[in-house]
């Protein structure tokens, strides 16, 4: 198999620690008092670790002291010159490098790890049980393989073994967890963990599981009730419609049928890219009730009058008989009112704009063309330097001919220092009637 590869590998692997890569620091520097929680940690046939990871750690997110915690991940373990449990350990070391990377949210990472600790201790062959776990978790298989593949998660591999090998004191054993850069030294010590945690925690609002721990409630994690679950957003999908494609194929269209992306919607997805579901009695995501008629809407919009001239050329209605602002009420109570843009609806609008501004009318492509669904999302990436999700329609009067009618690009959410724009990976690279990368789809003009 591709991961079998010869121990000289690893031989070399081990001297290009110490030879190419500089030391790096074995925590990331506190944000707003937060702990500093390394876990060092090894693939493969570990049963402390699987059983540390699953059983554990995750339980961090079902309390509330993931908010004081800056949790990371680093596999390598206690590889040295060999893989301590074969070359499918160094592999599948590998393929977790490249999910924490491509999927930095701790916990999504965190429950891809979970989930192939916990297939690998009943066997069978390592790159079906990451598959699997990808598969189950909506992760983008294609971007991991292509990872591994590229010998760029063989680089992330390298930088978690240079860590690993500098941390002071030096790690004995895995699980190896350290709170603050300090080591749980007595394997006893990590069923405690959560003490250590809130030990170390110096800031003024300290969480009801460090509370329960200093009561002498419990001395382990337990979830704490909980409200009915809300969605919570996790990325942004700019969906951005190909009115040649959409007029052939779904939509009676207005005239003239220009051939450049329009804006179809903003939207708000979840950890595992499923829509948010809009504001409502079973949803109240926010306060106060963020849903507007249309002439509140409208009187927003005209608040800034280059919003309001550029709204009808980059997100028109293509409906014929049907109004703009109509749309834009849709896609606002459907998309907008439990993002974070909730209780502020001119900026839903303007950072949409602002995003479709940065990118070309063709986005890579080119009117008139022929692609496979993989070439169609390598000329987008060569152009962003993200990969996008393609959705295919079928010829309404020949439906054997697919059609690209929409694309999403894949956004950050925004933070207090990053505007929404930052892009990233979509993780899933078709849509609609596109069943497989190799489907071949027309970009009419």
């Amino acid at each position: 198999m591709a991961y079998l590869r010869p121990l000289i590998f690893y031989i070399l692997t081990a001297l290009a620690i110490f030879m190419l890569i500089s030391p790096s620091h074995s925590s990331l520097d506190n944000v707003n008092d937060r702990v500093t929680l390394s876990l060092y940690y090894e693939t493969s046939l570990c049963q402390h670790c699987a059983s540390f990871i699953s059983n554990d750690l995750v339980k961090v997110f079902h309390t509330d002291l993931h908010t004081i915690i800056n949790l990371r991940l680093v596999p390598w373990g206690n590889v040295e010159i060999h893989c301590q449990h074969g070359e499918e350990e160094c592999y599948l070391n590998t393929i977790h490098s490249c999910v924490i990377h491509f999927w930095p949210d701790v916990k999504e990472h965190l429950e891809f790890i979970r989930c192939t600790e916990q297939q690998s201790l009943k066997g069978g062959p390592v790159e079906a049980l990451w598959k699997n776990c990808s598969e189950k978790l909506r992760l983008n298989e294609e971007i991991i393989n292509k990872c591994y593949t590229t010998g760029f998660g063989y680089k992330l591999l390298l930088q978690h073994a240079n860590e690993t090998a500098h941390l002071k004191p030096p790690q004995e054993y895995v699980p190896w967890v350290v709170v603050n850069n300090q080591p749980l030294r007595q394997l006893q010590d990590l069923e405690n963990f959560v003490k250590y945690v809130c030990e170390a925690y110096k800031g003024d609002h300290k969480p009801a599981a460090c509370k329960a721990q200093s009561s002498g409630l419990s001395p382990t994690i337990h979830a704490l009730p909980q409200p009915p679950p809300i969605p919570v957003v996790g990325f942004y999908k700019l969906a951005v419609q190909w009115p040649p494609s959409v007029c052939k194929s779904t939509l009676n269209c207005k005239k003239p049928i220009l051939p450049e992306f329009k804006i179809h919607g903003i939207w708000a997805q979840d950890a595992h890219d499923r829509p948010v579901p809009q504001y409502g009695p079973r949803n109240p995501c926010t306060h106060p009730n963020p849903n507007l008629d249309k002439k509140k809407l409208k009187g927003f919009l005209q608040s800034d009058p280059v919003l309001w001239i550029d709204l009808p050329r980059l997100w028109p209605n293509l409906i014929l008989g049907k109004s703009d602002i109509s749309f834009w009420h849709d896609e606002w109570t459907k998309h907008g009112t439990c993002s974070d843009f909730a209780q502020r609806p001119l900026s839903y609008f303007q950072s949409a704009i602002q995003l479709k501004k940065k990118l070309s009318r063709v986005i890579g492509l080119t009117p008139d063309s022929t692609y496979t669904v993989q070439q169609a999302v390598n000329a987008v990436f060569q152009l962003i330097h993200a990969y996008p999700q393609i959705s295919c329609n079928r010829n309404r009067t020949n439906n054997r001919q697919l059609l690209l009618s929409e694309m999403y690009i894949c956004y950050e959410r925004p933070t207090s220092s990053n505007l929404l724009g930052t892009l990233k990976n979509c993780s899933h690279l078709y849509h609609g009637q596109c069943n497989s990368l190799s489907d071949i789809i027309s970009f009419p003009r």
